[in-house]
């Protein structure tokens, strides 16, 4: 067993996921074979559903395979969010507006950008998982203009997002459709009970302040020091007439875009979905113009303001420097979609054999048969939801199967919902920084190819290199959702611990 972990960690990530692909494949043939399946319960109702697992070396398996493998890379949304990310990145890193808007910041401490990097991470998870893909070229240009190893960026922003989904400072899109389950879920117990959106506000604003320092701390004392200092001279030319101009400009967009957001107002709200009776779903609900076109919006604004930037400046001199500014980040970028296509069939056939379905509805229902309460519950409903996380890094499909056991069972242990999706919230995050099926994840590992292919990121010796981190962040959510549950703190407006 410790020579196949020492090959995981020297494999490249391609063959890693192939080598993951089969031994899903195995595993989902011999569950398939021995009969393992597992209970699901629908939130707010008792009935349960019985889910069994597939063969993917069926014929069934392999009908699938040849018919969705295409069709399943077709539908990455994160491929389509990585073209049109480096389209803005590229156009604002040649036009030269990136480096005259982050150049001042070389004066500021190693420590203070970490840390800045940390919290908008955290903050920017609020729009979901274009966060990832908006970030991840963005701070590499941003680090190399500040003399910073890119490859560490891109490993701070993963970081600071993916704990940013258990923490960050004000509820999101996706805290309101876990919030749907977990008000169905309650009735089993309290069928008058209704959910308040502002319910996790205080923790969730406390949680982002200190995982803020933890991280920073452990990635300047743990991570930093393995990665160079970044020497390339960027020789832009810098113009205060364009940048006020440019200013100027985004200004006027971006006070188009709030205008279109805000409701009530005369001809404003034509981005929102009106059919949705909470704001935040208005704004990022299935039919939202601004939640679906919110990539394209960035892209936008960037084009517009770098080409005014780059042609008053004379960093754009004409259409062939602008058509070039348009393409320059897409260098070495074959290696991530290689591993996207890879990625794609291993997360499709994972996805139909239901090994993590099945997995982890066998999980809940041994939890939810435990006698325990108090801390000893929310210890172990912790842990149980970080290791579902690994096999199911999907926060909605993981709380659907979780919620209607656990919330009936932290409500009869004298515990709110609101505090159990909170639970739910922080293990879910770090969950899926230990997961080596999260679609972002192996997209990190293509960044950082793409920055620099000499550095050999294998997908297990990453891991490897986040695990100290990652459970420093651990032990810090642990601290924080237990000493919040011991003081009996409110955990946001008008909502409390205990029942």
């Amino acid at each position: 067993m410790s020579k196949i972990k020492k090959r995981l960690k020297r494999q490249g990530p391609i063959t890693t996921i192939i080598f993951l692909t089969l031994l899903i494949g195995l595993i989902s043939f011999i569950f398939n074979l021995i009969k393992i399946s597992g209970n699901t319960t629908e939130a707010g109702t008792l009935e349960t559903t019985l889910v069994t697992v597939n063969n993917i070396f069926s014929k069934d398996g392999i009908k699938y395979l040849l018919n969705n493998s295409v069709i399943n890379f077709q539908l990455m949304k994160p491929l389509i969010y990585l073209i049109m990310s480096l389209i803005a990145t590229s156009i604002l890193e040649s036009s030269g507006l990136l480096n005259h808007i982050i150049s001042p910041l070389k004066k500021v401490r190693p420590y203070f950008i970490t840390m800045i990097t940390v919290l908008v991470s955290i903050v920017l998870s609020f729009i979901g998982d274009y966060s990832y893909i908006i970030l991840f070229p963005m701070v590499s240009s941003i680090y190399k203009i500040l003399g910073r190893n890119p490859l560490l960026g891109i490993i701070t922003s993963f970081i600071g997002v993916t704990i940013g989904y258990g923490s960050g400072m004000i509820f999101s899109y996706q805290d309101y459709l876990l919030s749907i389950t977990t008000a169905k879920s309650a009735t089993n117990i309290d069928s008058a009970f209704e959910y308040n959106l502002w319910s996790n506000l205080y923790i969730m604003i406390v949680s982002t302040i200190v995982l803020t320092i933890v991280s920073t701390l452990s990635i300047e004392k743990l991570l930093a020091k393995k990665f160079k200092r970044y020497d390339e001279n960027i020789e832009l030319n810098k113009s205060k007439k364009a940048l006020k101009i440019t200013t100027i400009i985004f200004a006027v967009l971006l006070a188009f875009i709030i205008y279109s957001i805000i409701p009530g107002m005369p001809l404003s709200g034509m981005l929102l979905n009106s059919s949705e009776h909470e704001y935040i779903a208005k704004l990022f609900g299935d039919t939202s113009a601004f939640g679906n076109g919110l990539m394209l919006i960035i892209v936008a604004i960037s084009v517009i303001c770098s080409f005014v930037y780059g042609r008053i400046s004379g960093n754009i001199r004409n259409t062939n420097d602008y058509t070039h500014s348009l393409t320059q980040s897409f260098e070495n970028t074959g290696y991530i979609l290689v591993l996207l296509f890879f990625a794609s069939i291993m997360l499709g056939l994972l996805e139909w054999s239901n090994i993590p379905t099945v997995i982890g509805a066998n999980i809940v229902d041994f939890v939810g048969s435990l006698n325990f309460n108090g801390t000893l519950l929310i210890i172990i409903a912790f842990i149980s939801i970080v290791i579902i996380s690994i096999i199911m890094p999907s926060t909605i499909t993981k709380w659907n199967i979780v919620a209607p056991v656990y919330v009936p069972l932290l409500m009869r242990a004298n515990i709110t919902p609101a505090f159990t999706q909170t639970i739910f919230m922080s293990s879910d995050a770090i969950g899926k920084c230990f997961s080596p099926v999260y679609i972002y994840l192996i997209i990190m590992i293509g960044f950082l190819y793409k920055q620099d292919k000499q550095y050999n990121a294998s997908l297990f010796g990453l891991m490897k290199t986040l695990m100290p981190i990652i459970l420093l962040l651990l032990g810090t959510y642990i601290i924080l959702v237990l000493g919040w549950y011991l003081i009996g703190l409110p955990i946001g407006i008008n909502a409390s611990i205990i029942m």
